[in-house]
């Protein structure tokens, strides 16, 4: 098991926003299990929605991180909650294009199956 702890995940989250190129390319954060409190956790989810980025996938057991996200003003589409990797990974085959970008942050299964480098 892979742990990250959420500074680091923010760190990516920042990086994932620049790499949006200005918004012309759409982002995806693709997040499992991190540790922290609830309140920290959604802090996560709502530190997302402030650097705009286009779609959050949280899977299993970090449900806080969208609970954040959806507080702050993420609704519908842009914040989903799956319960475990094989649906995060059909979400994003069934979803992404050509050009986007995609942050996946402990689940090194999900990030194999979609053809990212170690």
């Amino acid at each position: 098991m892979i742990v990250v702890e959420p500074a680091d995940v923010r760190e990516g989250l920042r990086d994932l926003a620049v790499a949006s190129e200005g918004k012309t390319r759409r982002t995806f954060a693709v997040l499992g299990n991190l540790p922290g409190t609830r309140e920290e956790l959604m802090d996560v989810g709502r530190f997302l929605v402030r650097l705009d980025i286009s779609v959050l996938v949280v899977v299993g057991d970090a449900g806080a991180v969208h609970a954040g996200a959806v507080l702050e003003g993420s609704w519908g589409e842009e914040s989903r909650h799956v319960a475990t990797e094989s649906e995060a990974v059909a979400l994003l085959r069934a979803e992404l294009r050509d050009h986007d970008v995609v942050l996946v942050s402990g689940l090194p299964s999900v990030a194999r199956a979609l053809g990212a480098a170690p």
